[in-house]
């Protein structure tokens, strides 16, 4: 009988943007048997950006994909948790207070700058800000197992 996979969630205020991101850089490095899943404190409407900027690093990110919130996940099959935002991390921090957590403070990639190539370039710092700790989150997992 296989094992079944341990549970990461990832979350940010929305789900849209940060939290989504993670969960897809997770998924595509993931040691075996783990699987990551994504939340968010309020459902958030789809971002382009992120699919865009996503894409661009080689993950297609489902576009019929729907935001979720922590209430879509059972707490007692989660081995592992990561807040993206303060609001995430309060949040976060009364729903599993058993289960190991950690808080990376990555700011939301908003520009007051209209022009889409300026946007771009805030998603993409975020993006890699991200994919730097899911990096690091996957060494840590892997020289713990």
């Amino acid at each position: 009988m296989q094992k079944p996979a341990k549970q990461i969630l990832f979350s940010c205020t929305l789900n849209a943007i940060r939290s989504v991101m993670a969960e897809g850089f997770f998924n595509r490095i993931a040691p075996e048997g783990w699987h990551a899943g994504s939340c968010g404190v309020i459902a958030g409407p789809a971002d382009g950006f992120t699919f865009a900027v996503m894409e661009e690093a080689g993950i297609a990110l489902d576009v019929n994909r729907q935001s979720k919130l922590f209430t879509d996940y059972n707490v007692d099959e989660i081995d592992y948790a990561v807040s993206l935002s303060v609001e995430a991390q309060f949040h976060l921090d009364s729903w599993v207070m058993d289960i190991p957590h950690e808080h990376w403070s990555v700011k939301e990639p908003f520009s007051a700058d209209e022009n889409r190539e300026v946007q771009l370039a805030h998603y993409r710092l975020i993006r890699d800000e991200i994919s730097t700790h899911i990096g690091e989150l996957v060494t840590r997992i892997t020289d713990n197992t």
